[in-house]
């Protein structure tokens, strides 16, 4: 009996008729046409025309009518599969409106100005093509209100540098963010001359000594600004201390301005890699892992942002594009 009533489930799975099932099921249950017809709002006629059409698609009588209705040992069979596929059909349902409702919401990125310009239009555009009712949030902030936004539940992933252990977040690296120091020839060589402009200038990334360079003015991102604490701390550790010409809170700034040889600045290959103008070629680019350990870029995040799936897969479209390996 078991075997039977799997067989014409899985038939009926793909090629009964969904309506004529659902009236069955209603017969079966009232053993009456005339309240079975009632309650689907239907003719007493119709109602038998579509239990008929369905015996004769089965090749069975479904119902015995004399001396009153009742069900065949088809019939039960027949009954006992449908209540099966009723349950799967609720639970298919379930999840097909859970699948939708996760491909519709918002999501909220946290990361400083400086590093959106670089990580998102490499990671947006698709995604938005592929989530097109997913609508994008960007707060760009300082990282303490953003680290406090996450643990608020007020973003989804935090892209920084910082590297904090939070209790209750997960972390993924994303890429290793080096340090160059941006030198225009012609203000070293008038701040410590030809010779030993060139000497400074041919020497490799391993011999690079910012003591060399320390007198030359620079310009510098605000304090409180990543690299340039950690400039600051290179420069601490070494009792040295810059001449600063000038301040800014913009990278690209203090990047423009060394290449139109004003000064010395300090910028990251993030940025140098995004840098859509050209390059002096009279300005030299030097990296300074020597003194200035390259930093890892992390993605923060709540373990139940990466169960939902809109979510899910922007953090995977953060792994393809840059994932440390």
């Amino acid at each position: 009996m078991w075997i039977l009533a799997t067989t014409i489930y899985l038939w009926l799975s793909w090629a009964m008729n969904f309506l004529a099932l659902t009236y069955f099921k209603t017969v079966a249950e009232d053993l009456n046409i005339t309240h079975a017809a009632q309650k689907h709002y239907i003719s007493q006629q119709a109602l038998s025309s579509h239990i008929r059409n369905l015996e004769n698609e089965l090749g069975v009588r479904l119902f015995d009518r004399n001396p009153r209705l009742s069900l065949t040992d088809a019939g039960r069979c027949l009954y006992e599969a449908v209540q099966g596929f009723d349950a799967i059909n609720s639970s298919l349902n379930a999840q097909l409106n859970n699948i939708r409702k996760e491909e519709r919401g918002e999501l909220r990125l946290g990361l400083s100005f400086t590093r959106g310009q670089f990580i998102l239009p490499l990671v947006l555009p698709q995604y938005a093509l592929d989530h097109p009712h997913v609508h994008i949030n960007i707060f760009e902030e300082h990282s303490s209100n953003l680290m406090e936004r996450l643990i608020r539940g007020e973003l989804d992933f935090w892209i920084t540098a910082d590297n904090p252990d939070i209790e209750g977040l997960s972390r993924d690296p994303l890429f290793e963010e080096h340090f160059f120091i941006v030198i225009p020839e012609k203000v070293l060589t008038s701040t410590v001359g030809d010779k030993i402009a060139q000497k400074i200038l041919s020497s490799g990334p391993r011999d690079f000594r910012i003591e060399d360079v320390i007198d030359c003015p620079f310009v510098l991102l605000n304090p409180g600004n990543r690299s340039r604490d950690k400039f600051d701390n290179a420069l601490r550790s070494r009792k040295l201390t810059p001449k600063i010409l000038l301040e800014t809170d913009n990278s690209q700034t203090a990047f423009a301005l060394a290449q139109k040889e004003m000064a010395l600045t300090i910028y990251s290959d993030m940025f140098l890699r995004n840098y859509a103008g050209e390059l002096n070629r009279n300005v030299r680019i030097i990296p300074l892992d020597n003194c200035m350990p390259a930093d890892v870029l992390h993605v923060y995040y709540k373990d139940e942002n990466a169960k939902i799936r809109y979510k899910s897969s922007f953090l995977d479209n953060l792994h393809d594009a840059f994932a440390v390996r």
